[in-house]
């Protein structure tokens, strides 16, 4: 039987070819995956791995929840002498860490994108994690080094001037060396380097340290010092080997890498998924164009099992070879993304490629898991063929009877209720409510896909109309021919159908999301500007704030704060600190329990929650709540008042005081601006300009341009999302090439006497464009009727988030063009095999 498979595959090159490829498209998109996100981790490994370089053990900050702008606590600068005073100690150097901004040669800021601007102070020898490729370290209060990625792409050298955004200000200062940190790419990531008494300065942290990094005497380990050290410590501060320390900043940048890998490893289970679809048809196809072969192995003795076992072996050949290649291809796909990724500016750091056996198991065992479960039914029904009845002239497969129509009608239905009851008693958080309605969609897609076969006559009846109109009897051929085999049509669709629907949910939901922020800023912002940020996401000096209160008209400035938290029932989440005297002049609270009173008499120890925080941790008015911050700090806190937020403060809020004492974050997230009456709102923008000038990267936006910003956002996430799912559409696009291809090969005999009666090689290319273009029409309808349904799911879900429905009609039509488009380009190779058949031999053909 091994003869048997390999010979088969070998006569059907093509078939196996365009199957596999399906496959392989899938693992290596999943491959891909996981060799991007590993290199990334590795690149960020071999940074800290060089940053640490020289030192046996590190003292820092704790950082209990992984966060990108986590602001761990300092160690008083004391500490750094009694370390120094052990007797297991040959050196020790504080360090400061914090984020700046480097302005160009044209006055823009020189954008960090996929990580902020590092801003360290220089360690002597033995510490050598910075190495100097030209020029020396500072030492002047106005001497700065910059990484090398900046300087060549700036064309900045040692002695020129350069523009910095510290902790105050934008200051000159004199460029002393060119640098580099550890063996990896940076990326787009950029870093300056100070001296520590100047950098000190810069951040306002005298007498503070943010890492102390230590060697160990001659014949001292690094686990003995860490005993040594410890006891030392604050419960703020943490001791770890080098080795220990490289491995929990690199734990956290992986976990904040998880929302990124887990979205691309979801594209990849898609695309693996439509390719079952193309299997599956590949398959049921073959399997009935082999009827009589495999007739006549059971005539002459094969057992079921043998059978079965050979179509199997096709199945798990195609797979695994498919998979081979997909994990091969996943390098290639990982070095796409980050050009994807690169494209559309979040240039992370990178080294080398890296597959790890981890990778190729989970490619292998995807690619023929998904294979053998989607050739698992055509393969059994190829057992079930009766030798004798088979070897009948027009016989065809056997097909499932009544009973099992019958179950598979009792199972579809029951599918669509669970379905539907999980989406119409959705409840609790949002977070909840999304959970559940996401898991009711997908069964009723479930559902859509097992009943789709009994709705293709009256669908293609529809499909068909503008190509049949006058009577055109290509255009009838054509929807008969696609209707022949509902279950094959429905399958090539539904490939179709998933990937125009997932289109369609993200346009759609963007659209809602678009719109229903526009909404909610219009209901909560009740100031003139927010300052922030350019990219909206990095905290900004105190000093904004302060330049911000200087400007002629602003009677009102209310500045934010925000830090990660843990609140026991409601698990990670948000905690802002703010000004109760002032927030409420410029952001318009809708209060659940509590009043604007409530806010006025905020005191230590008060705190506001947001309701769906509140109803997760079962929290109450007068209720005590203990705090539990990123660095381990528990900060019991009363709770005064329960608002609805769909902005802004989506966890728990306290007083900005309060907020220093327990957290250690010195930057401001967004700062509000209230103009007084009568102002002109162009003068004071104009003014509000010239007062952040030195505040590069600082940005004050009116309430339409902060729309307009936040629009920008989504729509290049939406782009994103686009790239990503071409390639789902790109396999379905495979799938309908395939099964007309088969078509095509089963229906040689056909098409040849349709050829001899008087039908041209053009109308046989027509031909096979309608039935592409039926199929086509039928998936991308449907397509974009789920994908609508889908965002409708979701958008009710959190509808009371302030999320509203909205359909994008020009994307709507776009999507169901694409669709055509799709069904077009996949008859072109099947037409022209078709309008090539010589005639006699297909009339001959068996």
């Amino acid at each position: 039987m091994i003869r048997f498979t390999l010979s088969s595959l070998t006569a059907r090159r093509r078939r196996a070819a365009l199957t596999a490829l399906a496959v392989l498209i899938g693992v290596a998109m999943i491959s891909g995956t996981f060799v991007f996100t590993d290199t990334i981790d590795a690149a960020f490994r071999q940074l800290f791995t060089g940053a640490a370089k020289g030192a046996d053990v590190i003292v820092s900050g704790r950082g209990d929840i992984a966060s990108a702008d986590s602001a761990p606590a300092s160690a008083p600068a004391s500490l750094e002498r009694s370390i120094r005073a052990l007797p297991g100690v040959s050196a020790v150097a504080g360090q400061i860490s914090d984020v700046a901004t480097i302005v160009g040669r044209d006055n823009k800021i020189v954008k960090s994108t996929g990580a902020p601007t590092l801003a360290l102070s220089y360690m002597p020898p033995p510490f050598s994690g910075i190495a100097f490729v030209a020029g020396a370290p500072p030492t002047g209060a106005d001497e700065v080094a910059i990484d090398r990625g900046t300087a060549a792409r700036e064309g900045y050298r040692v002695g020129d001037s350069v523009s910095i955004v510290t902790g105050e200000p934008a200051r000159r200062f004199t460029i002393s060396g060119i640098a580099s940190l550890g063996g990896a790419s940076l990326g787009g990531a950029t870093f300056a380097v100070f001296p520590i008494s100047g950098a000190r300065k810069l951040y306002g942290k005298d007498n503070e340290d943010d890492l102390i990094y230590v060697a160990g005497a001659s014949g001292v380990s690094p686990s003995t010092l860490v005993r040594e050290i410890r006891p030392l410590l604050s419960p703020e501060l943490v001791v770890r080997t080098a080795g220990g320390q490289v491995d929990a900043d690199a734990s956290a940048v992986s976990s904040r890498l998880g929302v990124l890998t887990g979205g691309l490893l979801a594209f990849g289970f898609i695309v693996v998924v439509i390719g079952a679809f193309v299997i599956f048809n590949t398959f049921s196809i073959t399997v009935t164009q082999r009827i009589r072969e495999f007739a006549l192995l059971r005539a002459l003795g094969a057992t079921r099992e043998q059978v079965l076992g050979a179509v199997l072996a096709e199945v798990v050949t195609i797979g695994a070879v498919a998979s081979v290649l997909g994990v091969a291809g996943g390098l290639g796909a990982a070095v796409a993304l980050r050009a994807l990724f690169s494209a559309f500016g979040l240039n992370l750091p990178s080294t080398s490629l890296v597959l790890v056996p981890r990778t190729v198991i989970v490619g292998l065992l995807v690619g023929v898991g998904v294979s053998v479960l989607a050739g698992l039914q055509p393969s059994l029904r190829a057992t079930r063929i009766a030798p004798l009845e088979a070897l009948r002239e027009g016989s065809s497969a056997a097909a499932g009877g009544d009973p099992r129509r019958a179950l598979r009608a009792w199972l579809t239905g029951a599918i669509a209720i669970a379905g539907t009851i999980a989406i119409v008693t959705s409840s609790g958080t949002a977070g909840a409510r999304v959970l559940q309605s996401a898991v009711g969609a997908l069964l009723l897609v479930v559902a859509i896909v097992l009943v789709s076969p009994l709705a293709i006559r009256p669908l293609a009846r529809v499909a068909a109309l503008p190509i049949e109109r006058g009577g055109r009897i290509i255009g009838r051929l054509a929807r008969e021919n696609a209707t022949r085999n509902p279950t094959r049509t429905a399958v090539s669709a539904s490939s179709l159908m998933i990937g125009l629907a997932l289109v369609l949910f993200v346009t759609v939901y963007a659209s809602a999301l678009r719109i229903s922020t526009s909404r909610i800023i219009r209901q909560t912002f009740l100031g003139d500007f927010t300052i922030e940020s350019q990219d909206g996401v990095t905290p900004i000096p105190g000093a904004s704030a302060r330049a911000a209160a200087a400007v002629p008209g602003v009677i009102t400035v209310s500045s934010l704060k925000a830090g990660d938290a843990l609140l026991p029932g409601a698990g990670k989440l948000t905690a802002e600190g703010i000004d109760p005297n002032t927030i409420g002049q410029v952001y318009r609270f809708e209060w659940a329990a509590g009043s604007a009173a409530t806010l006025a008499g905020l005191g230590p120890g008060d705190a506001i929650v947001e309701r769906d925080t509140a109803n997760s941790a079962q929290l109450h008015v007068g209720e005590r709540v203990v705090l539990t911050t990123e660095t381990g700090v528990q900060a019991p806190l009363t709770v005064r008042g329960i608002y609805s937020d769909r902005a802004l403060l989506r966890g728990i809020a306290v007083p900005i005081v309060e907020f220093d004492q327990i957290f250690h974050q010195q930057r401001l997230q967004d700062v509000f601006v209230k103009l007084g009456p009568g102002t002109d709102r162009g003068v004071a923008a104009a003014a509000l300009d010239r007062a952040l000038i030195s505040f590069p990267g600082v940005v004050a936006r009116s309430e339409h341009q902060l729309q307009d910003e936040i629009a920008g956002r989504v729509n290049r996430i939406l782009l994103l999302f686009y790239a990503l799912l071409a390639i789902s559409v790109v396999t379905a696009l495979l799938g309908i090439i395939n099964t007309l291809s088969l078509s095509v090969h089963e229906r040689t005999r056909e098409l040849g006497l349709l050829r001899a009666v008087g039908m041209t090689g053009r109308q046989a290319r027509l031909l096979i464009r309608d039935e592409a273009l039926i199929t086509a029409a039928i998936g991308s309808c449907s397509g974009v009727v789920l994908g609508i349904f889908l965002a409708w799911v979701i958008t009710r879900a959190l509808s009371s988030e302030g999320v509203v429905f909205s359909l994008p009609w020009l994307q709507v039509v776009a999507a169901l063009g694409v669709g055509l488009v799709v069904g077009a380009l996949a008859a072109i190779p099947p037409a022209r095999r078709a309008a090539k058949l010589d005639v006699l031999e297909a009339i001959a053909y068996e």
